[in-house]
């Protein structure tokens, strides 16, 4: 694993239009739309995510799995790092354009907290430290291949030597599954509305 620098704009770009794609190609379990129910577009999910590659990237919270870069990973947390307050506010307000506006937005973020708080607010509310997997994407010609594995085995030694947990949430039963499959466990789901559950996961440190 090594944490991504250097990158030109065009590579940025070429990064999120990889990481886009997987997210909207991807295909959602019968219980599921996940993004897809509220990022309709190609381009719309594009700009969604290009956000948060901009953002995980020029805060130095952006890694790959090797120079082949079969994967994407986005951490933030104990000993990690945060988003800055400027890349957070340029995320804010791209995300806010691929959502079609601020009313979309708001009933988007309503949706994620319906039935109580994420995993990382309780987390913050309990005082508890932890690193958070913000985004994990396999690229498509080489799912199957144990990446995904390599980057929670990266994750887990790094929460392992900072002694705190790891969580994450998504908005699939499937991917849910697999979290669990590799080593994290269910907190709770959340019933975010029609065919939109948040599945919330930790891993606790060793």
């Amino acid at each position: 694993m090594k944490k991504l620098a250097n990158l030109s704009e065009h590579e940025i770009h070429s990064i999120s239009k990889q990481i886009s794609d997987a997210f909207y190609e991807y295909e959602y379990c019968d219980e599921d739309l996940g993004l897809i129910k509220y990022i309709k577009s190609r381009e719309d999910m594009f700009l969604y995510m290009n956000a948060i590659v901009e953002a995980a990237y020029k805060s130095g919270l952006l890694y790959t799995t090797s120079d082949n870069q079969e994967g994407y990973l986005m951490l933030a947390g104990e000993g990690v790092g945060k988003v800055s307050f400027l890349e957070g506010i340029k995320m804010i307000m791209a995300e806010k354009r691929a959502l079609g506006g601020f009313v979309n937005m708001k009933d988007f973020i309503k949706a994620c907290f319906a039935e109580g708080s994420t995993i990382e607010s309780r987390m913050n509310k309990a005082k508890r430290k932890f690193i958070r997997i913000e985004m994990l994407v396999v690229r498509k010609d080489y799912q199957g291949q144990g990446h995904m594995r390599k980057m929670l085995d990266f994750v887990y030694k790094l929460a392992d030597e900072k002694s705190v947990p790891v969580i994450l949430d998504t908005d699939d039963k499937n991917k849910c599954l697999r979290y669990e499959h590799l080593g994290m466990k269910i907190d709770r789901v959340r019933n975010c509305g029609e065919k939109f559950h948040m599945y919330d996961l930790i891993r606790e440190c060793l």
